[in-house]
Formats: structure tokens, sequence, C-alpha cells
């Protein structure tokens, strides 16, 4: 028995209908693709990136500082290439209790969530005091969320500051750069790693399984990456701007090349 063709418009109206559950398909990867990693960061030889760790009372303090090279990557059209030597200051506070997986005894895990503050690299090499990269993070929203936390582990030598946002929450962490553009972002992250923690980490009174740091100081040095969905695209100048810029260069062309064809003036004959 031969098959039965389905007509030409049949056809169309199957691949029409089809369309949006495409389009949903799309949007939907979209919304959950993994954000792109678009810079790094490393300390420069010879020029350790302090961190240090602290609590006073029930406020606990980050602050980092030092020299570093950042590289941007996936990023066309910036003017530069390879790493850039810049200058890295960060500060951070909470007044939140951690919570140790357990019991915060030695090995268990440790997060501590609730910090505020901000960091940024600035251009120390071919354009001084220029802003590479800076971000803001904080407590927002009813009930107040933050994404900055510390994480380490009881008795260890390392620990990690992540700050993030997302688009439940966008002003959780605000990212900034004189050279990049951050448009329709749903994901924002900031993470820093520390290594060489001294001395090794520990936390101060137990509450259960809540505590904060202990007192320290803790140093650490430290690295960092920064990504984003959709990733950043590089900063375009304003049209009115290189119009105004043409302008004024051909204006100044103009003259010089006048100038040029002028006749010196003669010397006048005394009377």
């Amino acid at each position: 028995m031969a098959k039965k063709r389905m007509s030409p418009r049949r056809r169309m109206v199957g691949r029409v209908l089809a369309l949006p559950a495409a389009w949903l398909a799309v949007s939907a990867s979209h919304a959950h693709a993994t954000p792109v990693t678009f810079a790094q960061y490393v300390q420069q030889n010879g020029n350790t990136e302090e961190w240090t760790v602290t609590t006073s009372g029930s406020t606990s303090t980050i602050t980092a500082q030092g020299s570093v090279f950042l590289s941007f990557s996936g990023v066309s059209g910036l003017p530069f290439s390879g790493p850039q030597s810049a200058e890295f200051t960060f500060t951070a506070t909470s007044t939140q209790l951690g919570n140790c997986g357990k019991s915060c005894g030695a090995g268990d895990s440790f997060v501590q969530p609730g910090y505020t503050g901000s960091f940024s690299i600035i251009d120390t090499g071919s354009a001084p005091g220029t802003d590479l990269l800076s971000g803001v993070f904080s407590v927002t929203g009813s009930p107040s969320t933050t994404g900055a936390q510390f994480s380490s582990s009881v008795g260890s030598s390392g620990g990690s500051f992540n700050a993030s946002a997302t688009a439940g929450n966008l002003d959780q962490l605000v990212l900034s750069s004189q050279y990049l553009t951050f448009a329709n972002e749903t994901d924002e992250n900031a993470s820093f790693s520390l290594s060489s923690l001294i001395p090794n980490f520990s936390t101060g009174a137990v509450m259960g399984n809540q505590a904060y740091p202990s007192a320290g100081p803790f140093d650490a040095a430290g690295t960092g990456t920064f990504s984003s969905n959709p990733g950043p695209t590089a900063t375009v100048p304003e049209p009115s701007t290189v119009s105004l810029l043409g302008v004024g260069l051909l204006g100044l062309g103009f003259l010089v090349k006048r100038g040029r064809r002028l006749p010196s003036p003669r010397p006048t004959s005394e009377i």
C-alpha cells in the first residue's frame, strides 16, 4: 500500500508550529549557559599580593593589595593585548556568623556569607590610572541577601572569596571597566583564590555549628578570575565623540597645510 504523502501546505503549517518550540529551546539554553571567563590576574613576580583576614567582635574584615598582571580573553577590540601591569585593591566586611559543616572541628568546612565591599584593578602600565576592572558587591533585596562569601576549612592553609550576581538579584555584584561594556547580564562572578594562609585558618568561639573566623590576622597570597553571561564586549566611543575628533583633526590638518602655503612677509623699507 502506497504511503500517503503530506501536502506542501501541511508541511509548511507543521514547520511554523514547530518554530516557537525551537525558539523556547534556544532561549532556555541561553538562560542556563555557563558564564564566560573573560579576565584573570596573577601577582607580579617578587611582589606579593597581600590578603588579610581579621575579626573584631562580630565584624570580619578582608583586605588585599598588591601589584598584579591582569589578562583579558575572548574580548576583541581592546586597545592592548597581553598581560597588563596593575595595582589590585580589595576590601570587604561581614557581621554574619559563618557556618561549619559539623562542629567547626579540624578539617571541617567553613563558609561565612554577608560580605559587602569592593575591588579595583587600576592600570599602572600603558595607561596609568585607568580602571581595567572593578566591582562592588553588597547586601540587597528583601529579605536581604548577598552573593559574597569567604570559604575555607579549619586547619587549612588556603581559602577563597567569591562574589556573584544572578538574574534574580543583579545588584549583588556590579562589574565595571573603562574598556568593557556589561549588557543584558544574567550572571556576574568574581572569584579569588587564597593560598599560603599564615597561620592556618581557625575559628573563634563556636556556637553549635556557627562561628566567626578567629581574631587573626591571617595573611595570604591570591589570584582572581572573572566571568559573566554573556561575556562583555569592548567599549566603543560615542559616535559624536568620534565625529568631533575627526572634524578637529581635519581642521588642524587644513590649518597646517594652509600655513605652509602662506608666503613669508616681506620686510618693510625704512622711511
